[in-house]
């Protein structure tokens, strides 16, 4: 009777003991011949690891005496050799291949179970690697997300706060226009003089040159006075926050400059924007 795929799977451990015979010998080459790769996996594994099982084992070394002992044994003469006869309480089948082969069957249970003891042990290190990898990537996931977090807290603290700036009731808008170096360019500057605050937005300046920086002034008592310096995006937007905002009450206007980058302690460059109160 034609054996199933599991029935057949299960004899991959015998065959490649080579403790497989006539028919089952027969059938299971047809079978790895078909192209089962499943089966011709596991007979190749069973093989290697049954190659490893030497390697594994101590290694003893003969005594130096032992050839001498078991040639002086050979050479006794044959009347004073001793024979003893063994006889069974039960009598052996007269099938001596059905014996050796339970025998070989035996021991080839045994290695079989020896080699899958060591493949279990394989699949375990393996899942394990696999599990403390994916741990890993779990942990650098988890520390990606609380950064994400805090980020995300910081720019909500930043949107509430600047909600708050907005509604107060000193604040004050004052817009600036682009000069002759940038006549596309706009400004707005919005700016408390009680609290020095300010938030301040550009639009369509030009690219900033290597080496080079936005820089806002605020122009109070006929002096200017820094309020920071600001880059621009590839569309020549920019946005600055001024958390202190000098002689802010008594600011007449406000400019942007090009300056060096770092900026300076007075106005050095082209001016680009300017508006008046």
């Amino acid at each position: 009777m034609t054996k199933s795929h599991d029935q057949l799977l299960e004899l991959c451990t015998s065959y490649a003991l080579s403790a497989l015979d006539g028919e089952e010998l027969r059938e299971f080459e047809a079978h790895l011949k078909s192209g089962c790769m499943s089966c011709i996996q596991q007979v190749r594994e069973f093989a290697e690891l049954t190659a490893r099982i030497p390697e594994a084992l101590p290694d003893i070394a003969a005594s130096n005496d032992l050839k001498d002992r078991l040639m002086a044994e050979i050479n006794r003469e044959p009347s004073r050799r001793e024979v003893t006869v063994f006889k069974p309480r039960v009598a052996l089948p007269p099938d001596q291949k059905s014996v050796r082969r339970i025998a070989w069957l035996a021991w080839a249970c045994a290695a079989a179970a020896g080699i899958a003891l060591v493949i279990s042990f394989f699949n375990i290190s393996r899942l394990n690697d696999e599990i403390s990898g994916k741990q890993s990537k779990l942990e650098q996931q988890q520390e990606k997300l609380e950064q994400q977090q805090e980020k995300l807290d910081q720019l909500q603290n930043q949107l509430r706060s600047e909600s708050a700036f907005l509604n107060t009731p000193e604040l004050r808008v004052t817009m600036l226009a682009g000069t002759e170096k940038s006549p596309r360019s706009t400004g707005k500057i919005l700016w408390n003089a009680r609290e020095r605050k300010a938030l301040f937005y550009a639009a369509n300046l030009p690219t900033i040159p290597p080496g080079k920086t936005y820089q806002l002034w605020i122009i109070a008592a006929n002096k200017p006075f820094d309020a920071g310096i600001f880059s621009v995006d590839k569309n020549g937007n920019g946005f600055l926050r001024v958390d202190s905002l000098s002689e802010a009450d008594k600011a007449q206007k406000f400019a942007v400059t090009l300056e060096p980058a770092g900026g300076v302690p007075q106005p050095t460059g082209e001016m680009h924007l300017l508006g008046s109160l």
